[in-house]
């Protein structure tokens, strides 16, 4: 009975079918209601413009009960995104969520993360990742060469650094004479400071090529040889000899002078070298004002202030005791006999029982009429006049107002006290003037010289120019107070950017740098250092006008 029951069922829900099943003509008469298809979108098209511009299109087949919520929805700027917008359809109008897009990326896409929160507020414009210029990978030199660590030697003995002192000043020597003579021989036959080299460089070699920029190369070395050389024994003895240093400056001018004059044909790489010669200089006299100041003006001014706030102190109590004693009146305050005259009492009749036979009646406090006894008294308060704030003494700035003895009441001093306190003096000899003198110049030309420096020679400019200079320097383990520990003709040592020279140090290590700049510099031109200098002529009879040459060479 069940099979017959559900094959009877089967059947009709068959006949059912086939009686609803359209036909062509009918399928083809309901299309006709929804009006001729056109062709779909290309892929290609530009996404449409939000709905808040003026020139979207109003959606005017939006239910009635939901135009509350797309009017708030306009006010707002739209998100703005990568993705396109779809147009409007049937299933947006019944507000059916549109399918999630689906991205298809590949493995090696590589993700861009945004994390700057999208525009929320009208006014508020995505930031354009696109104008972003993205951050460079780091220079492949720090990652091929690496600085080697040579073992820590610790301080040298005092013999070391009088044998270093010797050795770069005669190096310096030669590499200064064997620039002027090469600078001299670069001129043309008819100048007159024409002078050509005994020994010739071969034609087409790298000193007959550059001849200039050897010349030029030889000074700037010889600088460090013998910067490096008084600074072995200056650091040696942990001071300062400004007189061997004053030697040196004639030299630094002559150097500096001949890489100015040729500023505009060099290029970055060279100028860095001219920044050398600046930051040498400005070292030089950072060391110097900072060991004059430790050792001379300091120990001096203490001495002198000492006295001269002994004479403050005197100074500012004898001017109390003028104060205390009436002779002289105090800023803000009237002696004894300016005082101005009491206020008057108040009348019997003021003070006088209510119940008195000339008394005024007095209402209460209900009624509008104000009380007589208390307005009396507001009169006698306004009466009394107000005493006004001592002024301050602009003598002496505020800061040193405390450093005067206090009055008798524990209070800080008074203005006559500051006024006789500026009036102390004190003399200074001439060693100290001199030397305070000294100490403004060198902290100015210092400055001078460091704006200078920093004009041409940066670690963005090494980082560029001389790579491998600048990766001894970033591989470092060295600290500042190492400048003893490399060798400076190591050429693959460690290296320390020099520090701050207002702490009078530091030049050691301009030095270890400009020696890896000048032989980095060099391997690019075939200069080989001390292996290609100008000899100097032995000692010998002088006659003629080559004595006009060689004395210009001692």
């Amino acid at each position: 009975m069940f099979s017959q029951s559900s094959s009877s069922s089967s059947s009709s829900s068959h006949q059912k079918l086939k009686k609803h099943r359209w036909t062509r003509e009918q399928l083809m008469r309901s299309l006709e209601i929804l009006g001729p298809l056109v062709a779909p979108l290309p892929p290609d098209l530009p996404p449409s413009p939000p709905a808040s511009r003026s020139n979207s299109p109003a959606t005017s087949t939006v239910k009635r009960k939901h135009e509350f919520a797309h009017e708030s929805d306009g006010a707002k700027r739209p998100r703005v995104n990568g993705l396109p917008e779809r147009p409007l359809s049937n299933q947006q109008q019944h507000h059916r969520p549109p399918p999630p897009p689906q991205v298809h990326s590949s493995s090696a896409a590589v993700p861009s993360f945004n994390l700057r929160p999208e525009p929320s507020e009208d006014g508020e414009v995505r930031e354009d990742t696109s104008a972003l210029t993205p951050r460079g990978p780091a220079p492949a030199v720090l990652s091929t060469t690496v600085p080697v660590r040579r073992p820590r030697r610790g301080r040298p003995a005092l013999a070391f650094f009088d044998e270093m002192h010797d050795l770069y000043h005669k190096y310096g020597r030669m590499l200064k004479y064997s620039g002027d003579a090469r600078f001299w021989s670069t001129y043309p036959a008819t100048h007159k400071e024409y002078r050509p080299l005994a020994s010739p460089p071969p034609p087409n070699s790298p000193y007959h090529k550059h001849g200039g920029l050897i010349a030029r190369l030889e000074l700037v070395d010889a600088l460090v040889c013998f910067t490096y050389s008084l600074w072995s024994r200056d650091f040696s003895r942990k001071s300062c000899f400004r007189e061997t240093w004053s030697t040196i400056e004639a030299f630094l001018g002559w150097c500096k002078n001949k890489w100015m004059a040729e500023i505009d044909t060099i290029g970055d790489r060279e100028k860095a070298l001219l920044g050398l010669i600046w930051m040498i200089e400005g070292f030089i006299h950072g060391r110097k004002f900072y060991f004059s100041a430790k050792t001379v003006i300091e120990p001096e001014m203490e001495r002198t202030w000492a006295k001269l706030k002994t004479e403050m102190a005197v100074l500012s109590k004898e001017a109390e005791k003028a104060e205390m004693n009436g002779t002289v009146g105090s800023a803000g305050q009237l002696s004894l006999g300016s005082q101005p005259t009491p206020p008057m009492l108040p009348s019997p009749a003021s003070i006088a029982p209510a119940n008195s036979a000339n008394s005024t009646p007095m209402n209460s406090s209900a009624s509008g009429t104000p009380n007589a006894s208390s307005s009396s008294s507001a009169t006698l308060t306004s009466s009394i006049p107000s005493r006004p704030a001592p002024p301050i003494s602009t003598a002496l700035p505020q800061q040193m107002h405390v450093l005067l003895p206090q009055t008798v009441k524990g209070q800080t001093a008074s203005y006559n006290m500051v006024e006789a306190a500026a009036k102390a003096t004190t003399t200074i000899g001439p060693v100290l003037a001199y030397s305070v003198k000294e100490l403004s110049n060198g902290v100015m030309a210092t400055g001078y010289c460091m704006d200078h420096a920093q004009r041409t020679l940066t670690l963005p400019i090494l980082a560029r120019h001389y790579p491998t200079t600048f990766a001894r320097m970033m591989g470092s383990s060295l600290t500042a107070h190492e400048e003893h520990e490399p060798d400076i003709e190591d050429e693959e040592g460690e290296l320390f950017w020099p520090g701050q020279c207002i702490t009078g140090e530091g030049l050691g290590w301009v030095c270890l740098m400009g020696k890896a700049m000048i032989k980095e510099f060099g391997r690019d031109i075939g200069y080989v250092g001390l292996a290609g200098v100008v000899p100097k002529p032995a000692p010998g009879p002088i006659s003629g006008d080559s004595s006009r040459h060689t004395s210009v060479h001692r």
